[in-house]
């Protein structure tokens, strides 16, 4: 008699490149998990530091832990397609590989996906964490946003969500060309398909959002941002006034890095 093979409710869905300093306390997170029906599929990005050999020894003696691995550096989107197209799980979980989760993050969001049948991808409010490990502020969105809300912007945390397979897949995944605006890419063709993407009001995510971070944000991601809201205005059918939204990540590009990142220290301060 052939054995029933047991399907998980939640695939984890990480991308890793250079990770070796973090991945272990991610993945520890998920390990301390409350929910445990699930599997967590780590695809490394060509990584050089030895994050494969670190992979390895700290997901060995678990079977729910399924490794992936690149060639070379082939970008966040590609990474996370090839993880959902090895998930079975009904839902996807994402997380970042520098990135810790509350161990009731996946107990909240399966039971919110079970009983809102309607919502398509729900986050969480995330903490804000330093380079140096400590939290400085909160992230939050809006629990239900608007259609052109989103317009200005993502309205919800990517690495803290859970979405329900299906919904993703019918919307063609990732977009691989979307570079540093593979979330953004995602939720505008979601909202468009009259998806709906919600928040969670509970603080179950510890999101590294450090002076480092400042950098890797270069004026050509913001061009493509505009180009992004542009396409985002035909696809919501917007009216003509909110046209303007184009110009925002213009001139959030325009700000020297360190004012910045003071105007954020400033907007997401614990309060």
């Amino acid at each position: 008699m052939t054995g029933v093979i047991e399907v998980p409710c939640v695939s984890i869905i990480i991308g890793v490149h250079n990770g070796k300093r973090t991945v272990r306390s991610a993945l520890e997170s998920i390990r301390a998990q409350t929910f445990t029906d699930w599997e967590c599929i780590i695809c490394d990005d060509g990584s050089t530091d030895g994050t494969w050999d670190a992979l390895a020894d700290s997901t060995a003696a678990d079977p729910r832990f399924k490794l992936l691995r690149n060639s070379t550096n082939q970008g966040l989107a590609y990474t996370l397609n090839r993880c959902i197209d090895a998930a079975s799980g009904q839902y996807l979980a994402r997380q970042d590989a520098d990135d810790t989760s509350d161990a009731k993050r996946l107990e909240e969001l399966t039971d919110h996906l079970n009983t809102n049948p309607d919502v398509a991808v729900v986050g969480t409010y995330a903490a804000l964490v330093d380079d140096e490990g400590k939290i400085w502020g909160e992230l939050r969105h809006p629990l239900s946003p608007e259609k052109l809300d989103w317009l200005k912007g993502p309205c919800v945390v990517h690495p803290s969500v859970m979405m329900r397979r299906k919904a993703i897949i019918d919307a063609g995944k990732y977009n691989e060309g979307a570079i540093r605006l593979e979330d953004y890419d995602l939720w505008l063709r979601l909202v468009s398909r009259g998806c709906i993407i919600a928040t969670l009001p509970k603080r179950l995510y510890n999101l590294h959002w450090g002076r480092s971070d400042y950098s890797r944000r270069k004026f050509k991601y913001r061009l493509g941002e505009m180009r992004l809201v542009l396409q985002g205005l035909s696809m919501l059918k917007a009216p003509y006034s909110c046209y303007g939204y184009v110009l925002k990540p213009l001139l959030t590009g325009l700000v020297p890095k360190k004012f910045l990142y003071l105007h954020h220290v400033h907007k997401f301060r614990l309060r």
